[in-house]
């Protein structure tokens, strides 16, 4: 185990945990800018050597095995592990009674795979969710990802990134509901995963094109409450360092029956592991 810098609570300074944090993360004067050299906290590093997901969907982009060799890809976590559900009890039956509902999409998008019909069902659901980002002030788990693909410029990184998110979420057997060629600002769609069990985890994309950022933020009955920040930048060597900062939450009592009967959190870092190392793979010079 090492450590890197990281710049989670400087991106979300309100959502780390005073208390109960199994890694706490250093306390810190003010957030920096996003290209700040020295960062003053840090989290513990996992190198992952886990197996890349398969995609098992029909849908799902099939891609090649792939090696992951070059692009560096590591992460760290902080915060307080594992997340808890959370919320008042009115919150929690609301987002476990959302889950319900969309996984129960799930199983019929998966089992009988209606296409367009399918889609046109999953805007409508999608247009009545609301955000849950995490909630300000309670227990927040936090994982700091990073990659590198060494001669691509963080621009064409970038736009590599929201112009292929089939092909890159498909490389975790991940499809997309509805079907998304790009993403948008704005767009909302489902992860969906075969499964056992099928899920429907809704999200909505904010673009930065000026500074290179793409932003994720659960909707309402997604099993956890988070978001996801993807930062692209210059490396200063003609490449680019990719920096993920992830935090999140329980969204329902859900969450704990999911950690007793699998590893959502481990999936969780094989699904990012695939996206990036699908993109080093679309992008490294050969």
């Amino acid at each position: 185990m090492s450590r890197i810098d990281s710049l989670l609570s400087g991106v979300l300074p309100e959502l780390v945990a005073p208390e109960g944090a199994s890694l706490p993360l250093a306390p810190r004067a003010e957030a920096p800018s996003r290209t700040s050299a020295a960062p003053a906290n840090s989290v513990e590093v996992f190198r992952g050597t886990g197996a890349p997901a398969t995609a098992t969907s029909t849908r799902a982009t099939q891609v090649a095995p792939r090696a992951r060799e070059g692009n560096g890809f590591d992460f760290g976590v902080g915060g307080a592990f594992p997340p808890k559900p959370t919320g008042s009890i009115q919150e929690q039956l609301k987002q476990g009674a959302r889950l319900l509902e969309q996984t129960q999409a799930a199983a019929f998008s998966v089992t009988l795979d209606k296409g367009a019909s399918m889609d046109a069902y999953a805007r409508k659901q999608l247009g009545h969710l609301d955000p849950s980002p995490p909630i300000a002030g309670a227990p927040t788990a936090l994982t700091d990802y990073t990659s590198t693909i060494p001669g691509v410029s963080a621009r064409d990184a970038f736009e590599a990134f929201v112009s292929n998110p089939e092909l890159l979420f498909g490389a975790a057997g991940i499809s997309l509901r509805p079907a998304a060629s790009a993403l948008t600002d704005g767009a909302r769609l489902f992860l969906e995963e075969q499964g056992p069990p099928p899920v429907w985890a809704p999200i909505t994309v904010k673009l930065n094109e000026t500074e290179r950022v793409v932003h994720i933020t659960t909707l309402d009955g997604h099993p956890l409450r988070g978001t996801n920040q993807f930062v692209f930048d210059d490396d200063g060597s003609g490449g680019t360092r990719i920096r993920q900062y992830s935090a999140f939450q329980g969204s329902s009592p859900a969450t704990s029956v999911g950690l007793a009967l699998m590893d959502p959190i481990e999936r969780q870092h094989d699904i990012w592991r695939s996206v990036h190392g699908q993109l080093h793979e679309m992008l490294k010079p050969r």
